[in-house]
């Protein structure tokens, strides 16, 4: 009877031990699952609720951060943005019991700020009750905050067209859209969002095109020519946050028409409006009855503009010259006929401006190219060299 007492009491504490060790190791896997349900408060579509992470907040083991739980429950297929403000540094998750099926930290899109707001937006897969977790992004971040929840409506899903705008929400890796232009031109597709950074594709007609940054604050833009016809707009983000933002298609007038061709010829005083060939490449034809003083900017938009300006005394060449990686020269011409030729650096393809612009002032005998000035020392050493053979 006492080796069976004995038995008895190690098989009691084997099984206190495993179950110990099993806890343990189901809190290291997240900390949020097994605790955070029972605690959770009730959160109702449409609500916003205060909290504040303290150091008695429920601890995550795994990094020795803090988190509060919230119980939401939604319909199959029903969406809800979540937002979360206030001084606390946090992030955001969203459980399926032990699934967790979505999650978002701070969108970095305002620099050094440790208060940005944490944005995310999801779909519920089934009628359930989900449990949001609100973290502490580190082991000594604490203070209060401000849970935001609201009903999302999708965009309608009709084609989007010139002068179209739309807000809607990123609800996973990427939401595409269709859009039809009925009328040739300049189109500017802008993606801009203040919960994630944006990224945007173009497909359709021979057109494949992508942008990150070219909006500004980290949103992305693109601006090309495009034919009629159907296209297919996919937005996406780059640091995997979901959350918010506002997709919009303008038409720009050309007024003189877009250049497509090369050996156009160019007016000084006018912008030319023009395309990439193939190779990232254009070409122009300036020509001068007589002398000017005149200023060349090519103003690209999603590249790194070069211009190539030959012609009488003249073989001249720019990258960044104008503002941020724009060309610009500024050349005293001779009458006569000149190439302006534009490329982008690696062949990229895009739409860019030509401004031509007379500065006025006395260019009778220019001569301060570097070609003509190399021309003049030449014939000088020249002439000095023949006055000491003399």
């Amino acid at each position: 009877m006492k080796d069976l007492s004995l038995n008895a009491r190690h098989a009691r504490l084997f099984a206190a031990i495993t179950l110990t060790l099993a806890l343990a190791a189901c809190q290291k896997l997240g900390g949020l699952a097994p605790t955070g349900g029972d605690k959770a408060s009730n959160l109702t579509v449409g609500e916003t609720v205060s909290g504040e992470i303290t150091s008695s907040s429920t601890l995550n083991y795994n990094d020795g951060s803090r988190h509060q739980g919230y119980k939401i429950t939604m319909k199959n297929g029903e969406a809800v943005s979540l937002e979360l403000g206030g001084s606390l540094s946090g992030q955001l998750a969203v459980f399926d019991g032990q699934n967790m099926i979505a999650n978002a930290s701070s969108s970095g899109t305002s620099e050094g700020d440790s208060s940005s707001s944490v944005n995310l937006a999801f779909r519920a897969p089934k009628d359930g009750t989900y449990l949001v977790a609100v973290n502490s992004a580190s082991a000594d971040a604490f203070g209060p905050f401000k849970l935001k929840s609201a009903k999302v409506v999708p965009y309608d899903g009709k084609p989007l067209g010139a002068e179209s705008e739309i807000t809607d929400w990123l609800m996973g890796d990427k939401q595409e859209y269709k859009l039809k232009v009925d009328k040739a031109g300049l189109y500017a597709i802008t993606l801009e969002s203040s919960a994630f950074d944006s990224y945007l594709r173009l497909n359709g007609r021979n057109v494949e095109l992508e942008d990150d940054d070219n909006g500004g604050n980290l949103n992305a833009r693109i601006r090309t020519y495009l034919e009629p016809g159907e296209y297919t707009v996919a937005a996406s983000s780059v640091n995997g946050n979901t959350g918010s933002f506002k997709l919009n298609v303008k038409l720009t007038p050309t007024e003189n028409g877009l250049v497509t061709r090369d050996g156009t010829a160019l007016t000084v005083g006018q912008t030319a409006q023009s395309m990439m060939d193939s190779r990232g490449r254009r070409t122009f034809v300036l020509n001068l009855d007589a002398p000017k003083h005149i200023q060349f900017d090519a103003i690209a938009d999603g590249f790194d503009s070069v211009l190539h300006i030959t012609g009488p005394g003249v073989d001249e060449e720019n990258d960044d010259g104008g503002n941020g990686t724009n060309a610009q020269l500024t050349l005293n011409l001779r009458a006569g006929r000149y190439i302006v030729a534009v490329t982008s650096l690696g062949s990229q393809q895009g739409v860019f401006e030509l401004e031509t612009t007379d500065l006025g002032g006395d260019v009778a005998a220019p001569n301060s190219n570097r070609k003509d000035a190399a021309e003049e020392a030449a014939s000088a050493a020249a002439d000095a060299a023949a006055a000491v053979i003399n």
